[in-house]
């Protein structure tokens, strides 16, 4: 007869053991119907409350098309080493689809929908700075976001080329 409880303890231990871990896997959040599904060159945007400091060398941007975006001001001096630089930036990062003049026309505009902006004949000169670094920051109709690939010293040095193209 002890024989038989010991049986039944085992059987019953392992599957308590068993429930209470895969009760436990339920609760670490890895269902894969519930996960955000990111596009191509998208990083996942977790906004962090207001007020708080970032530890981690991310800064809150604001989203492009706010009031709060627009009033940003270009922190960086405009020199002439700055506008090369940022000129620089914007043959690697921005040519390839808005190409070397800004008009639109880079090598693989054809194959987006919506087309890449012309940024010298849209008003892009007389765009609020903060604006045009929230679009880069964050992208807009389209064209990826920047803030992984570029630090926030080259965005803003990019926006001040960005001024310069007429």
């Amino acid at each position: 007869m002890k024989r038989i409880s010991l049986a039944r303890f085992v059987v019953f231990s392992t599957a308590f053991l068993a429930m209470a871990l895969l009760a436990g896997c339920e609760k670490l959040d890895r269902n894969m119907f519930d996960n955000p599904a990111y596009r191509p060159q998208e990083a996942p945007v977790r906004l962090p409350p207001a007020g708080s400091v970032p530890t981690k060398g991310l800064e809150h941007t604001p989203m492009p098309g706010t009031p709060e975006a627009a009033a940003l001001r270009n922190p960086e001096k405009v020199t002439d080493f700055s506008l090369l630089t940022g000129k620089e930036l914007f043959g690697i990062y921005c040519t390839p689809c808005h190409g070397a003049a800004g008009k639109g026309d880079g090598p693989v505009a054809k194959k987006f929908v919506p087309t890449p902006v012309d940024i010298s004949a849209t008003g892009f000169g007389q765009a609020p700075e903060g604006m045009l670094f929230a679009i880069v920051t964050h992208g807009w109709n389209g064209m990826p976001p920047f803030r992984s690939d570029l630090t926030a010293k080259e965005r803003w040095l990019v926006v001040a080329y960005l001024k310069t193209l007429k």
